[in-house]
Parts: C-alpha cells; structure tokens; sequence
C-alpha cells in the first residue's frame, strides 16, 4: 500500500521520543499563545495608563504635569497593577479548583419545583364548560 506521508505514521507509533516531541511541541504552543496573548494585553493597559496623565490634566483638570517621566510611571504602575490582577485573578482560580476537588461529595442536592399556571387555568376552565 502507498503511504503519502512517507512512513512518517510507521515512525510515530514505533518511536516514543517522538510522541514526547509533539506533545511538548503542543504544550510549547498553548503556552507561547498565552504568554504573547497576555503581553499584548500588558501593551494594551501601558498604553492606556501612560495617556492618562493627559486625560487627567486636559479633561479633568487635575494638575498633573504632563512630562515624560509621568507618562512612563503611569505606563508602568498601569502594568504591574495588571499584572498583580493576573496573578491574583490566577490564585482565584487555583482556589476555586481545590474547593472543587475537596467539596464534591458535601453538595446538596436542590430539588427545583416548577409550577405551570397555565396549564391549571385550562383544567379549570374545561371543568367549568363541561
């Protein structure tokens, strides 16, 4: 039988190094998606902070000075504050897990009780014309 991938497939399943290298390779990628993803973001929030001097001082009128090394601190309080967010917002999560995984077998079950009103008033209503 003719193989288009040339005995790539063969190799796979008989090499297990190369089931390691793809799944690292997979993981790389999650991973690099993320941290890029998250340091578009941080770019995102410096740019918005770094503005805000100017916001405050022309919109608001507050008497912020408008200088370089302004915008810079505001830029870079705006991304550590982002960034102290991201790790709390990831401490919640790691949190929520665990109380998840420790809390399973005490749910309680909640019984839901649906009244249909309608269909009452048309067992009402056939019993008065019949």
């Amino acid at each position: 039988m003719f193989d288009l991938t040339g005995g790539f497939l063969t190799e796979i399943i008989q090499e297990p190094m190369l089931w390691l290298f793809f799944i690292f390779f997979f993981l790389f990628i999650i991973v690099a998606y993320r941290v890029v993803k998250m340091l578009t973001r941080a770019l995102i929030i410096a740019a918005i902070s770094g503005f805000f001097p100017i916001f405050a001082n022309f919109i608001l009128g507050m008497p912020i000075p408008v200088t370089l090394e302004n915008i810079f601190w505001f830029a870079i309080t705006g991304t550590e504050i982002y960034f102290v967010y991201h790790i709390l917002v990831g401490f919640g999560k790691i949190a929520e897990f665990f109380n998840k995984l420790f809390s399973r077998g005490k749910e309680k079950k909640v019984e839901k009780v649906i009244i249909v009103e309608k269909s009452k008033d048309k067992d009402e209503k056939e019993e008065g014309s019949g």
